[in-house]
């Protein structure tokens, strides 16, 4: 039911911008784009997805071959567009499990990681462009501050040694009894896989730098999409706009951010895009999930047939 609510929410938001900004309109300006830029800006989403893979493999440490890994990005890719809350991220968890001998609950902290680590490295571009453009926009300077809140708490529950954490604990420690039991229970298992994490020093220094380069470069495509509707954004404006348009994808309404992204980018890229150049460019934003969803697909036959063996191989009478 949630997902039927939030494809109904995603549709409804997109018949109103289309409708708004002409249909006919935001076609043309797919007939009038520069191929060569769009071809480059869809092509993209190959390197990005490789790099993802490459990450994935630098953080688990485990024996994970480069396609086993890359297959398991498309393949969480394609659940991701299917099931809700990213639940195709956690099927991730069940194969460092099932398959690489992690224990389950590190299996589960590793993606979870994963994830914050992303946010973390998207936010921290967004807060250094949304500190350089907000000028006198009030708006950009509370987007910067919130956005730069944000990273600090990444930050502080990433980080290598445990003071970083004490303002965490504090502010737990002053929650409803409920409330503080659950979360205090959480930071416990957070900082076994912190500690795991920081044990090679240099290495999680790599992956980390290597993420922060990943997210620019995530960043970098969105300004691709505005060339290739011929539009001039200053690289370091797209790196603000593009930051805020992917959290209002974020937000738990719509499906995989349909719509909700497409009206931040119309909203946000005002002052160079026209309201059908940012239609467009949604849509094209849109592809970056959608392409690896549909690369992901013919994976998941092996994905699942590998599940059912492991799955008879544990109801087998021993």
């Amino acid at each position: 039911m949630r997902k039927l609510i939030s494809i109904a929410i995603s549709l409804g938001i997109l018949v109103i911008i289309w409708r708004s900004v002409d249909a006919a309109r935001v076609l043309a300006v797919f007939r009038d784009s520069d191929r060569l830029w769009l071809a480059a800006s869809l092509l993209a989403a190959i390197p990005l997805t490789i790099a993802t893979a490459i990450r994935f493999a630098m953080l688990s440490r485990s024996p994970i071959p480069f396609g086993a890994s890359l297959r398991l990005i498309l393949s969480a890719s394609t659940l991701n567009a299917v099931l809700p809350s990213k639940m195709g991220d956690i099927a991730k968890s069940w194969v460092l499990a099932q398959k690489y001998g992690f224990p389950a609950g590190r299996a589960v902290s590793l993606v979870v990681f994963e994830k914050m680590m992303d946010m973390a490295a998207l936010l921290l571009w967004g807060m250094f462009a949304l500190f350089w453009t907000a000028g006198t926009d009030w708006l950009l300077w509370l987007f910067a501050l919130a956005v730069g809140g944000l990273f600090f708490l990444l930050a502080l529950m990433m980080a290598p040694f445990a003071l970083a954490r004490k303002p965490l604990d504090w502010i737990i420690a002053r929650l409803p009894r409920k409330i503080s039991a659950k979360l205090a229970g959480f930071m416990d298992e957070w900082v076994v896989m912190t500690d795991w994490f920081w044990s090679r020093r240099s290495r999680a220094v790599a992956t980390m730098l290597f993420s922060i380069a990943l997210w620019g470069a995530h960043l970098c495509q969105f300004w691709l999409f505005t060339k290739a509707v011929h539009a001039d954004v200053p690289l370091i404006d797209n790196l603000a706009f593009a930051t805020l348009s992917i959290l209002a994808g974020l937000v738990p309404l719509t499906m995989a951010g349909i719509g909700s992204r497409d009206a931040a980018i119309i909203q946000l890229y005002q002052g160079f895009l026209s309201p059908a150049a940012g239609a467009a460019v949604g849509v094209l934003a849109t592809s970056r999930y959608i392409l690896p969803a549909i690369a992901g697909a013919p994976f998941m036959r092996d994905y699942w047939h590998r599940r059912k063996q492991g799955a008879a191989v544990a109801d087998t009478p021993h």
